[in-house]
């Protein structure tokens, strides 16, 4: 998410909705997951909303929503300035809540490359599954919660 503040000239935002709900990282967040087609097929289409920004206005841009900003009048300067949000999401928190399992022996062991398919797979996966759901039940949820609000002040990664 950004917001996006014109400080002079005018700017025209052309604006595509996302093609998914919340996309981010691997899901179908557009620069990851690129295709050939998708600028002709926005240009056929037309954009979603067209929004002429001029000085003193601001615009938040959600997450996904696909933009072209281009000046309007080319014999004019026009300069914006974009601050990106980091937001948080549940996939965020969840990576947060496993961190700390490295710590615990369980889950550094080796995985026999025999044990990389077929029914040894499942089981391998059903009781990393078990450890992993003891492991969640065991943390100190408030302790934790205060470890999460530092991350969210100081990580740099903006992209959850």
């Amino acid at each position: 998410m950004a917001v996006i503040v014109q400080s002079s000239g005018v700017k025209r935002w052309q604006l595509w909705r996302p093609p998914v709900e919340a996309p981010m990282r691997d899901f179908n967040e557009s620069w990851r997951v690129w295709r050939e087609n998708y600028i002709p097929d926005w240009e056929a289409a037309g954009p979603d909303m067209v929004v002429d920004l001029r000085p003193g206005q601001s615009l938040l841009l959600p997450r996904g929503w696909v933009h072209n900003p281009h000046v309007v009048d080319a014999d004019e300067g026009s300069v914006h300035l974009t601050f990106a949000i980091r937001e948080r999401t549940p996939v965020w928190l969840a990576e947060k809540l496993v961190a700390g399992a490295i710590e615990e022996p369980t889950f550094r062991r080796i995985i026999a490359p025999g044990d990389i398919g077929g029914a040894a797979l499942a089981e391998r996966v059903r009781e990393t599954r078990d450890a992993l759901v003891t492991y969640l039940a065991a943390l100190d949820v408030d302790e934790l919660a205060l470890a999460v609000r530092r991350a969210a002040m100081i990580e740099l990664e903006y992209m959850t």
